[in-house]
């Protein structure tokens, strides 16, 4: 049987330890007595005396000192403020007034909760770091700086031209009953993708969504791109009624997969049914369905019939230029899009409310760069 024995730190492991602490340490001193330095000086700037000076100018009197406690990237410090005997001066040089943070460990901790940290890991985290408490209340409250940024985005007006635009939704847990968040991309002749819109539905509702991408200016749609959800094509035919949608091929033949099952010729099958995709025109891919159907039609006839129901909806990308096929025939860029999102978001746990999921998701779209401060960029 082996034994797991935990070896104690080395001589050398404990010499560079002490070594540490001891830097570290005096490096706050260092810290402190810099910050300190600079209050005196604003005291007397503010007073127009020096200590024990006789002025004319002078404009009041010392009253002692307080403490206060400061989380820093350096650590926690305990600062001695000094203050006047009447009134109060400005120290908005080295930290507002009631501040207990230094705005760089605001920064730290927004950074990573956006790295799909969730708000109590983070709290203890921060703990060890800064010192001091952090709850996960106080951190959802440092987050609430998106809200500055999110507000203008939804509502500046989107000039650039979006041939192709995808269509999705990905589940989110919430308290109350889980949600879901609703995303709306444009990719460009060029293939750069952006994210146009989103927003937090109880279910795949995208309706007020689309709307307000018309009314700031998504216009020049060629073709939409979603899977086989009524509420989203009821949805697009309702406020994009003479655009062309696009019925994802992938989703298509993993429901053929699902409906033959696990059978000897289920690859063959699929195989062949993913030819139709692959064709150089609209009418080459209608007849190799069509002798695709000829061909499995009365081995499962099932199957044949749930994949040829709504074909047309699958093939609509042959109407675009060739080179524009491989890419939205499927809905895969924006399942990619989902797929990185839903593991940042995971870790973050239950959020509390929607506004809550919706500063996690436009922060983490911000930080991939996917969304655009200005459209017309």
């Amino acid at each position: 049987m082996e034994i797991l024995v935990c070896s104690l730190p080395s001589e050398q492991a404990r010499r560079q330890a002490t070594f540490g602490q001891v830097v570290e340490r005096d490096v706050r001193c260092a810290v402190t007595g810099f910050i300190e330095k600079a209050l005196e000086l604003l005291l007397q700037n503010h007073l127009q005396a020096g200590w024990n000076q006789r002025t004319d100018g002078r404009r009041g009197w010392r009253n002692g000192y307080y403490h206060r406690h400061l989380s820093t990237p350096y650590g926690p410090l305990r600062i001695r403020v000094p203050r006047p005997r009447q009134g109060a001066f400005d120290v908005s040089l080295v930290f507002d007034r009631y501040r207990r943070r230094l705005p760089d460990v605001e920064r730290i901790i927004r950074h990573t909760y956006l790295l799909g940290v969730g708000t109590r890991g983070l709290a203890g985290l921060a703990e060890q770091i800064f010192g001091g408490r952090f709850s996960h209340q106080c951190i959802s409250l440092l987050m609430r700086w998106l809200d500055e940024q999110l507000a203008p985005w939804r509502k500046q007006p989107i000039e650039l031209v979006y041939p192709v635009v995808y269509i999705d939704g990905m589940h989110v847990d919430r308290l109350g009953g889980d949600r879901v968040v609703m995303l709306v991309t444009g990719q460009r002749n060029d293939g750069v993708m952006h994210v146009l819109g989103f927003c937090v539905s109880a279910g795949e509702d995208c309706l007020a969504l689309l709307e307000d991408l018309r009314r700031r200016g998504l216009d020049a749609v060629r073709l939409f791109v979603s899977d086989d959800s009524p509420a989203i094509h009821a949805a697009l035919e309702q406020v994009y009624p003479l655009v062309d949608w696009q019925s994802c091929s992938f989703h298509r033949l993993s429901r053929l997969r699902a409906a033959v099952g696990a059978t000897a010729y289920r690859d063959r099958m699929l195989a062949e049914a993913a030819c139709v995709f692959r064709c150089p025109s609209l009418g080459a891919a209608l007849d190799v369905a069509a002798a695709w159907r000829v061909r499995w039609a009365s081995v499962c006839p099932a199957a044949v019939y749930q994949f040829l129901y709504g074909l047309r909806n699958s093939l609509t990308f042959y109407e675009l230029p060739q080179r524009w096929w491989k890419r939205v025939h499927t809905n895969n860029p924006m399942e990619r899009l989902i797929r990185t999102l839903r593991q940042r978001l995971r870790p973050m746990g239950c959020f509390h409310d929607d506004p809550a999921i919706e500063r996690a998701v436009f922060g983490q779209l911000r930080r991939w760069n996917k969304i655009k401060l200005t459209h017309n960029t």
